[in-house]
């Protein structure tokens, strides 16, 4: 596994935290955006889900680890690419972190709970509108 194309949650979130305080202490990062980061466990359903490093499988992988039937860490979740499967089909992409620490996304149709482009109940959406931004600080 290279390094180079690949990155780990635990010092991204080191240098987004402190990049992240360092532009909320200057003011230049909304109040609705400042929020906590809250985390939801969310369950991924199938075998050998592909964690990437965007919303679409057009985008690399983010790690070779493959989710099998395992509970995972979910921040946030944006439309994105449909991915289809079987009779699932979605636009939904939810941001998780892997059991072995990585960041990135896999898409709503392997994750329980949800339905045919539907989000994944109880995880926050990104929309334009909204005061939640997907991307972990």
């Amino acid at each position: 596994m290279s390094s180079k194309s690949t990155t780990r949650l635990f010092p991204l979130r080191a240098l987004c935290a402190g990049l992240f305080g360092l532009t909320a202490v200057l003011g230049l990062v909304p109040a609705s955006a400042q929020a906590a980061v809250t985390a939801s466990s969310v369950h991924v359903w199938a075998s050998d889900v592909r964690v990437r490093q965007c919303a679409d499988t057009s985008c690399a992988p983010a790690t070779q680890e493959l989710l099998t039937n395992v509970s995972v860490r979910a921040f946030c979740q944006r439309w994105g690419g449909n991915v289809s499967d079987g009779p699932y089909y979605n636009h939904y992409w939810v941001e998780i972190v892997t059991p072995n620490g990585w960041l990135g996304w896999v898409s709503a149709v392997y994750v329980s709970g949800g339905s045919n482009d539907g989000p994944v109940p109880g995880v926050p959406v990104e929309t334009a509108s909204s005061p939640v931004y997907c991307e972990y600080p």
